[in-house]
């Protein structure tokens, strides 16, 4: 017995180390997917947002190459102080970091700061695109200074260019607010260079992984490649502004000639998935020791049953026949407790489904004296009702089922007072019984309220039901209803004479009522129900004791919109 216990136990913990593992394995790769998609959005927000920054210095370029002054300085119509000061004032407006005006031989004509400091453009990429007549788009590091140029050819007459403007940006000015992005990200050239980033200590180092090594550049920190079911893992150890381990997403940006790469960082994801992994083993362990206390208990039942056998094997006739008799009694004691909790639960639905069964008979009967006196168009219209009792039923047992589910449903206008007098007419015979004739002060126009009517009409059954209970065996019984509307809110009130309520603070518990258990009573779930119908309908429903004696019930909905009601 004990090796087959042990058995089971070690195949048990494999069992649920591999549960474990699977569920680590299906966490990860769900926290994975979910965090490249946020790395692409980054990653493409990131490309967008610098390709816009540059397109106005490129359309700043275009602009200044066809402007008249530019044109001007080329042909030497102007003094070049003229210039420099159009192309300073650019700079001021935009926040470029400089503006050249050159001739064909890369002499700059014109800057928008000092022109002593400039330096002959010859041979420039730059300048051989703008008189080609191309826009020439380059990324430099002058100075220790990361700038992007555009540069643009300036014609005089006609083609071919006499000259050309060259915007230069300083991309440290682009990076400021780049900061904010809790993603590391960088930009790459062609040579796996970072030219531009939001974490400092990344900027000017390469990729050698990515491109040729230069001695001028630091090399970018080194990682190791982790499969990753798909998805591009590097660890980097103790690399600064970098994540221990991260998913790195990848787009080409071809408006700007270069590649970004966001770095996001997978410990999130695998720590969420570690404790998934761990809530499973947890769970996997919790039921593993209730199955061994389970078998170890039911072992020492079968040890305590066995010597309880081996002692009543030796005892005499009498007591086994007492001991027969006294389990003939106990399946006896246990089939009146069954019994006993059946009339309980019967008698506790029944409560709820005494009014549309009552109604069910009520049309029924007229029904066949209708088709007695063949008047059969008549009673199909009794049938019709009995056939909305049945539906009635069924929303009943299913809003029993809802209270435990609170599940929603769907509201729609209803009249508050048709829907009233039908609780009214259904209620006919309890209230003949009674012999109580309710007062009513009902508005001669519908009032609309957004509800449901099966389950309005329930609720106010409901607390008729309830009143005549209140009100039972006493003498000049009386039940009064009034509605009233006024500020986008319809109020019913129902009011008896009975004894009031003893508690109004437990008035709306389930299963709380002053009324014994047993047949026409209540479980105590009827104006806890009620409560949950009004409230799911956004009104409100409230009890009180009336100064003069009884209890007093208000139903408050909010009206139905004109638009809606009609």
């Amino acid at each position: 017995m004990r090796r087959a216990i042990s058995a089971s136990m070690l195949i048990y913990v494999i069992l649920s180390g591999l549960a474990a593992w699977w569920t680590y394995q299906t966490a990860l790769r769900q926290g994975l997917t979910r965090l490249s998609d946020t790395g692409q959005l980054r990653v493409d927000q990131a490309a967008e947002r610098l390709a816009n920054q540059l397109d106005a210095y490129r359309v700043l370029t275009n602009l200044l190459a066809r402007d008249p002054r530019v044109v001007a300085a080329v042909d030497g119509n102007v003094a070049p102080v003229l210039a420099a000061s159009l192309l300073t004032g650019n700079v001021l407006t935009f926040g470029a970091e400089r503006i050249e005006v050159l001739d064909r031989q890369g002499t700059v004509l014109a800057a928008s700061g000092d022109l002593a400091g400039s330096v002959s453009r010859k041979g420039s990429p730059l300048l051989a695109a703008a008189l080609n007549g191309g826009l020439g788009r380059a990324q430099v590091l002058e100075a220790g200074q990361r700038q992007f140029r555009f540069s643009r050819g300036v014609i005089v007459d006609s083609a071919p260019p006499a000259g050309a403007v060259i915007v230069s940006v300083d991309i440290a000015t682009l990076e400021f607010e780049w900061a904010v992005i809790p993603e590391t990200i960088g930009f790459f050239d062609s040579s796996g260079v970072v030219v531009a980033s939001n974490r400092p200590s990344l900027l000017l180092r390469q990729d050698r992984a990515h491109g040729q090594q230069a001695d001028r550049f630091a090399a970018f920190p080194k990682g190791t490649n982790r499969p990753g079911a798909g998805f591009d893992i590097w660890r980097f150890a103790g690399a600064a502004d970098l994540p221990g381990e991260a998913i790195i997403v990848t787009r080409d940006v071809h408006r700007i000639g270069l590649t970004v790469r966001g770095f996001l960082d997978t410990g999130l994801a695998r720590s969420a998935a570690m404790l998934s992994a761990l809530l499973a083993a947890a769970a996997a362990a919790v039921l593993g020791l209730t199955a061994l206390a389970i078998l170890l208990w039911r072992r020492r039942l079968a040890d305590r049953l066995a010597i309880e056998a081996s002692a009543n094997a030796r005892l005499e006739t009498r007591v086994e026949e007492r001991t027969a008799e006294l389990r003939a009694t106990q399946n006896q004691l246990t089939q009146a407790s069954k019994m006993t909790a059946l009339g309980q639960m019967s008698a506790g639905i029944s409560h709820e489904l005494n009014q549309p069964l009552a109604a069910i008979m009520n049309f029924a009967e007229n029904g066949g004296r209708l088709i007695e006196r063949h008047r059969s168009a008549d009673a199909g219209g009794n049938f019709a009702q009995i056939a909305e009792q049945v539906r009635r039923i069924d929303r009943i047992v299913r809003n029993l089922r809802g209270f435990a589910r609170n599940e929603d449903e769907v509201l729609e206008p209803v009249d508050f007072v048709a829907t009233t007098l039908d609780a009214l007419a259904l209620s006919e015979t309890r209230l003949g019984k009674a012999q109580v004739a309710p007062i009513t002060d009902f508005p001669a126009t519908p009032i609309m309220v957004r509800g449901g009517k099966v389950r309005l009409q329930q609720v106010v059954v409901n607390i008729l039901g309830n009143a005549l209970d209140a009100m039972s065996g006493q003498d000049a019984a009386r039940l009064q209803l009034s509605m009233r509307a006024a500020g986008g809110i319809a109020r019913l009130i129902i009011r008896d004479n009975g004894p009031g309520i003893a508690d109004l603070s437990r008035v709306f518990e389930p299963f709380y009522s002053t009324k014994e258990l047993g047949a026409s009573k209540g479980l105590g779930l009827g104006l806890s129900i009620s409560y949950g119908i009004i409230g799911s309908f956004g009104g409100e429903l409230s009890a009180a004791n009336h100064p003069d004696g009884g209890a007093v019930f208000e139903i408050a909905l909010p009206l139905a919109d004109t638009a809606e009601a009609a």
